[in-house]
């Protein structure tokens, strides 16, 4: 970022406009600085002096001295604003004020109130025009389920196939707090729908593997190298014919949180609409409230006697941050000629800007340590998503195990710049009942879905060279970005013509395919170790396919990287002690995941952000 840029962002911040916007920027005391007075934020001295003072100077050869991790940010975490009590144009008295009314912000303030706190969520959004992310919604164990004959699942198996997956980096306690109360938070949710909005249900359905093939239902669904659960809530209003304009165009997910918001309110707890925190205001080494400004632009003090609770989103749109933390998709990025996250510019307004991270930096956190986990663009190619079909490169070379979805996204993103592709035969239908409830899987759960991929798979090889559309068979989502045409042929040689492929990479092709067989003949997967019982052959007329390009696959959707808590979800400081006061949930709250989306049930980022507000809810109301 240029000293320019920096400056304005603080003048901006102390100068009287909104220095976050859904979230809010915050304050902390560094060494050697004076205490605030009460109702003044204030900035460390540290980041007053500049990053150059910050390091102490030593011989070459020899470590720098880092007075806190903090040091090693870059100048997306700025200068924390400082607002005096004669700029207040009114206080406000709560014992547990949250700053973000989104999923985890929500569910949040719904516990503390039914717990007796007296609670204030300030959110930027108008009332009029709030909108909630998503729609399917991951869990574990609910009753609901355990109800369809699914589970219950072993707790610490869900816990070793998702460490397992995070490269053992995440938080175990905070893992099984997410498996462990996850279904009762959505139990309670589903009942409070009941009574008060009871055709949210209507159209809502439970991802399923009712394919005749997952036949123990108390078991997850083994897919080799990694299991998937029963467990995910898909949140919509209708079943879609046609592919949507929009990410969970047609979600129900907002009415269900808004029937959760009025329990909330019922037992006390207010929303402040257009209402963005600006700091924190700390007083000794504890977080007493936060002052933001209102539909006005003035500046308001809400203390809290219990806790300050960060819900304020993800910070996928603050390019500096993603561009220090998301180094790998920036530099598989670069192998594709794509130059991401260049601009310096550190957004003081907007959603998932990382304000709320920022705020919790200048408190005295800290964010986790990489590598970073997000949820990623990749996808695999056609109507059933991550099912274990067949998947080859650009050369038509074979390159994983194409049942662990976990490993899909980093296989594909390193493979040679251009298009992949998925490949079936006519018993197309055998394999993709072999796929799981991972995220991007197929619902067999939703009879209109296997209706409508029937009648459209029928029309695919007459539309020949331009292929045809098949209408998506994966969880709720039909947006726009799933009209990948699928592609027949009844010879191996003219699909891959279809698909893209010319000159060697068309004999590579036909020998992948056949290698492929030839593997799936003598049982075992001697090339890549996928489950025997998944090593289906390309055999049979009318072959499919559907094809992608690689280099479009590295992009971050959402951020999962946070400040780092202890498993009350309290913030915790250099020392690793809780900073009294702090607490971060949702994407504020770091160590749920890392290297990647855990794909073993669709949905679990929402699902744990609700379910990190649920407990987090019940911890302060009791302090």
């Amino acid at each position: 970022m240029s000293e320019l840029s920096r400056r304005s962002f603080v003048g901006l911040a102390a100068g009287g406009a909104p220095a976050g916007g859904g979230g809010v920027a915050a304050t902390a005391a560094g060494p050697g600085a004076a205490p605030p007075r009460a109702g003044e934020a204030w900035a460390p001295a540290a980041a007053a002096a500049g990053a150059s003072d910050k390091k102490t100077a030593s011989p070459a050869g020899q470590s720098e001295q880092l007075s806190s991790a903090r040091d090693l940010y870059g100048d997306w975490l700025g200068e924390a604003p400082t607002i005096s009590d004669d700029q207040i144009v009114e206080t406000y008295d709560y014992d547990v004020v949250v700053l973000g009314g989104g999923h985890s912000g929500t569910q949040c303030a719904k516990e503390a109130a039914k717990g007796g706190a007296k609670v204030a969520v300030l959110d930027q959004q108008a009332q009029d025009a709030f909108m909630f992310y998503g729609e399917d919604i991951g869990t574990f164990n609910s009753q609901y389920v355990q109800k369809m004959g699914y589970g219950p699942y072993d707790e610490q198996d869900v816990l070793a196939q998702w460490e397992r997956t995070c490269g053992y980096r995440a938080k175990p306690e905070l893992v099984l707090t997410y498996i462990r109360n996850s279904g009762a938070m959505i139990d309670d949710a589903l009942a409070i729908v009941q009574e008060r909005d009871p055709d949210i249900l209507t159209n809502m359905d439970v991802q399923q593997p009712d394919t005749g093939y997952w036949t123990d239902k108390s078991q997850p669904c083994d897919m080799g190298n990694f299991k998937t659960y029963v467990g995910t809530f898909c949140m919509r209003s209708e079943i879609l014919d046609e592919p949507a304009e929009g990410v969970g165009a047609y979600s129900t997910i907002g009415r269900l949180e808004d029937c959760c918001r009025e329990v909330a309110q019922e037992n006390g707890a207010t929303w402040y609409y257009e209402t963005a925190a600006v700091c924190l205001v700390k007083e000794g080494g504890k977080v007493t409230g936060a002052i933001a400004t209102n539909a006005d632009g003035d500046y308001v003090r809400f203390n809290a006697s219990k806790a300050v609770v960060l819900a304020t989103g993800a910070f996928q749109n603050c390019q500096p941050m993603m561009r220090e933390f998301y180094a790998e998709a920036r530099e598989l990025q670069a192998k594709d000629g794509i130059a991401a996250y260049t601009d310096d510019e550190v957004p003081t307004t907007g959603r998932d800007t990382g304000i709320g991270h920022r705020m919790g930096c200048w408190a005295g956190g800290r964010m986790e340590a990489g590598p970073s986990a997000s949820l990623a663009n990749v996808s695999a190619p056609g109507p059933f998503g991550f099912a274990p079909t067949l998947i080859l490169n650009r050369d038509g070379k074979r390159f994983m195990n194409e049942a662990d979805f976990n490993a899909m996204g980093s296989m594909i993103n390193r493979q040679p710049k251009g298009i992949y592709c998925n490949l079936f035969d006519a018993n197309y239908r055998d394999i993709i009942a072999r796929g799981g409830t991972n995220h991007g899987g197929v619902d067999f759960g939703q009879p209109t879905y296997v209706e409508q991929w029937t009648e459209d798979m029928a029309k695919v090889v007459d539309a020949g060279a331009d292929g045809y559309v098949v209408r998506h068979g994966c969880l709720t989502e039909r947006a726009d970005m799933n009209k990948t045409p699928v592609y027949g042929a009844n010879d191996l040689e003219t699909l891959a013509g279809y698909l893209g492929y010319q000159g060697d990479a068309v004999d590579q092709f036909v020998a992948s395919v056949k290698r492929y067989n030839e593997l799936c003949e003598a049982g075992e997967d001697s090339d890549f170790g996928k489950k025997a019982d998944f090593m289906l052959p390309i055999s049979e007329p009318p072959f499919y396919g559907s094809v992608a390009d690689s280099s479009t696959q590295a992009g971050t959707a959402v951020s999962l990287a946070g400040l780092v808590t202890d498993e009350n979800f309290n913030v915790l400081d250099d020392d690793d002690e809780p900073i009294e006061g702090l607490y971060a949930i949702g994407n504020c709250c770091g160590q749920r995941y890392a290297l990647t989306y855990p794909g073993i049930l669709a949905g679990n980022s929402i699902g744990q952000a609700m379910t990190n507000g649920y407990v987090c809810g019940q911890v302060v109301a009791k302090l």
